[in-house]
C-alpha cells in the first residue's frame, strides 16, 4: 500500500452556495471546475445549524460544535440585565478553532475573511478577519502589520461592503458584488504565496449577497426590466457561480495534486417571498403589552395605524430618497438610530410587567420574560414557564398560511431540544420555522411592521438548511456521494487528515465514507480530552455605538439581518 501523502488542507467557502443550483449549471457545462469535482471527488449536501444563519453556521464549522458549547446563536446576544443587543464578534465564541489546534500541533495557517473572527487570534501563520469587522479596524490582522501590507498591495480590498443594493441601481450591484469575488481571490493568492502554509481557508461572500437580491430575477428573468438590462440581471447569479467556479478552479490548480481541497457553504439557498414579524404577532397573541403612559401609547396608536419603519422608509424610496437615506446611514447612523427609537414603537414602550414572550434576532426566536433572567421578567422558572411555551407552540401550529391554508409552521423546537453545552445562557427559549420556506422571520428590528406577514420590499432569496460540501486530493473517492454530511463534521475532518487529535468536545465526526479505504486505514483518528486548548486572550477594542450601528447597518445592505 502506498503512502498517502494528507498534511495540506484548503478549504474554501461559498457562503450560501446551493446544489440546487451547481448541479444543474455543472451538468450543463456551466460551471467545469464543479464538474470536474464531480467526477473526480466526493460532494454532497452539507447540513447547517438551525437556524441557518452565518455567525452560527461558520462558528459552527471552525469549533466543530453545536451553538451550545461555542455560544453563538445569532448575530446579536442580550446584554446583561438588558432587554437590548450587542453585535456579536469572535471575543463571544468559546472553544478553539480549527486553525488553533492546527496551529498548537505547529502548522502554520493562512486564514482569510471568515465571518465573526474579529477580534483575530494570535495564529502561526497569517490571518485576516471577515464579516463584523468594523470599517474603521487597524487591527483586524494577526500579525499587526499584516492588514496594511495586504491594503497597500490590493487597494481595493477593504471591509466595507461591495456596493449596497438600491432600485435603480441594480446593474452597479451586480457589478460590485462579481467584482468582490476578484478582489477576495487576489488576497487569498497574495497571502497564500506570501509564507508556506500548511492550511488556508478563504470564504467568498458573493454567492450569498446576489442570491438575497437577485433571485426573483434569476425566476423571472427579469421581466420586470427593460431589455438593455434584462439579461444582465436574471443572469446575475449565474454569473456570480461561474466566476466563482473560475476563482475555484485557479486556487485548486495553484496548490497542486497534493494538496486536499474541501469546498463548502455555511447554508443553502432558496426563494423567498415574505417576511414575518414575530412581535407583530406575540402583539395580537397578547403576549406583548404596552406601557399606559400617553407617549407610549401614541407610538402604539401610530404603530396600529401603519406607521412603522418599513412602510415609512418604504414610502421614502418610493419619492426617490433611498440613496440619499442610505448614504445618511453611513455618514451618522446614531442620529438614524436616534430617529427610530424616538419615532417608532420599540422595546421602550412595552410593558414589561405584563409581557411574557418577545423576539429579537434574525430569524425571529422568542424569548420567555424569565425572571432571574429578563430585567423585568414576570415568569417563573418551572411549572409555569413550561406553560407559555406549550402555550406558545399551540398558538404557532394553529397559524395558517394565507391563501392555502395550510399550516404556517413546518417545525418548531424548545432551544434545549435543538442545542446542548455550557453556554446555553443566550440560547432562545423557543425556535420555529415555516412549513414554506419563502416566508423569512423579521425580528432584529423590534416592531418593523404592524403586520405578522409582510411582503418583501428588496430581497427575494433566503437561506436554506442544504449547503454544499465537496472533497478533492489525494486519498478522495472519484465520483462518490457524501450523505448526512453536518457543518460540524468538517473540523474534525480537516484534523484527521492532518493528524491531529480530535477534541472529544468536538459534535462532528469524519467524514470517512468520502475517502478510499487505503486512506481510511492510513489516518491515525484519536481524540482528546477536554475542550481542546482554548485560544489565547485577545484584547478586545472597545466599540462606540457608531461602530456597532454601522456593522448592524452593513450586515442589513448585506442582506443578512432585517
Amino acid at each position: 500500500m502506498e503512502a498517502i501523502k494528507t498534511r495540506r488542507v484548503m478549504v474554501i467557502g461559498l457562503d450560501g452556495a446551493t446544489l440546487d443550483l451547481i448541479r444543474p449549471w455543472a451538468e450543463q457545462g456551466e460551471l467545469p471546475t464543479f464538474k470536474k469535482l464531480m467526477q473526480s471527488g466526493a460532494y454532497g449536501a452539507l447540513r447547517t445549524i438551525r437556524p441557518p444563519i452565518t455567525p452560527t453556521a461558520w462558528s459552527s464549522f471552525l469549533t466543530g460544535t453545536n451553538p451550545g458549547k461555542h455560544g453563538l446563536f445569532d448575530f446579536t446576544g442580550h446584554k446583561k440585565n438588558s432587554y437590548e443587543t450587542y453585535v456579536a464578534n469572535a471575543s463571544h465564541r468559546h472553544g478553539p478553532s480549527v486553525w488553533r489546534l492546527l496551529s498548537e500541533a505547529g502548522y502554520r495557517v493562512v486564514v482569510f475573511n471568515v465571518p465573526l473572527t474579529y477580534p483575530v487570534e494570535q495564529v502561526n501563520g497569517a490571518m485576516i478577519s471577515g464579516l463584523s469587522t468594523p470599517a474603521s479596524a487597524k487591527d483586524a490582522s494577526w500579525p499587526r502589520e499584516l492588514q496594511a501590507e495586504v491594503e497597500k498591495a490590493i487597494p481595493e480590498f477593504n471591509f466595507a461592503p461591495p456596493g449596497m443594493f438600491s432600485p435603480g441601481q441594480e446593474l452597479q450591484f451586480v457589478q460590485d458584488v462579481r467584482s468582490l469575488i476578484q478582489t477576495n481571490l487576489k488576497v487569498t493568492r497574495y497571502l497564500m504565496n506570501r509564507q508556506p502554509w500548511d492550511f488556508l481557508v478563504s470564504i467568498f461572500m458573493s454567492s450569498d449577497i446576489m442570491s438575497h437580491f437577485m433571485w426573483r430575477n434569476m425566476e423571472t428573468g427579469a421581466a420586470a426590466y427593460p431589455e438593455p438590462m434584462r439579461a444582465t440581471l436574471a443572469n446575475a447569479i449565474k454569473d456570480c457561480y461561474r466566476d466563482l467556479d473560475h476563482a475555484v478552479g485557479e486556487l485548486i490548480q495553484e496548490v497542486g495534486e497534493d494538496t486536499n481541497v474541501v469546498i463548502m457553504s455555511d447554508h443553502g439557498f432558496g426563494p423567498m417571498e415574505s417576511y414575518m414579524s414575530v412581535n407583530a404577532w406575540l402583539i395580537e397573541r397578547g403576549y406583548i403589552q404596552f406601557k399606559r403612559n400617553p407617549l407610549s401609547q401614541l407610538r402604539y396608536m401610530l404603530y396600529r395605524l401603519g406607521f412603522t419603519p418599513l412602510n415609512f422608509y418604504g414610502f421614502l424610496r418610493k419619492l426617490g430618497f433611498g440613496n440619499t437615506m442610505r448614504s445618511q446611514v453611513r455618514k451618522n447612523t446614531t442620529i438614524i438610530q436616534r430617529v427610530n427609537r424616538n419615532l417608532f414603537l420599540s422595546f421602550r414602550d412595552v410593558d414589561w410587567s405584563r409581557t411574557r414572550a418577545y423576539s429579537n434576532g434574525y430569524s425571529g426566536p422568542v424569548f420567555v420574560n424569565l425572571k432571574g433572567r429578563e430585567p423585568q421578567g414576570i415568569v417563573a422558572a418551572g411549572a409555569e414557564y413550561d406553560r407559555v411555551l406549550e402555550q406558545l407552540i399551540a398558538d404557532l401550529k394553529q397559524l395558517k398560511e394565507p391563501g392555502t391554508g395550510q399550516p404556517f409552521v413546518g417545525e418548531v423546537y424548545r432551544g434545549k431540544e435543538l442545542y446542548h453545552g455550557d453556554h446555553m445562557e443566550q440560547s432562545p427559549d423557543l425556535l420555529f420555522f415555516p412549513r414554506d420556506w419563502k416566508y423569512a422571520g423579521l425580528g432584529l428590528v423590534e416592531f418593523p411592521t404592524n403586520r405578522w406577514l409582510s411582503p418583501s420590499p428588496d430581497r427575494s432569496g433566503n437561506h436554506r438548511m442544504d449547503g454544499i460540501v465537496f472533497l478533492s486530493g489525494p486519498g478522495i473517492r472519484g465520483a462518490s456521494q457524501i450523505q448526512g454530511a453536518s457543518i460540524m463534521d468538517i473540523a474534525p475532518t480537516v484534523l484527521a487528515l492532518m493528524g491531529v487529535p480530535i477534541p472529544e468536545s468536538m459534535d462532528g465526526r469524519v467524514l470517512q465514507s468520502a475517502m478510499i479505504p487505503d486512506l481510511q486505514e492510513q489516518l491515525t483518528v484519536t481524540y482528546s480530552r477536554g475542550n481542546g486548548a482554548e485560544a489565547e486572550a485577545v484584547p478586545v477594542p472597545e466599540l462606540s455605538a457608531q461602530d456597532e450601528e454601522i456593522i448592524r447597518t452593513r450586515l442589513q445592505n448585506l442582506g443578512y439581518i432585517d
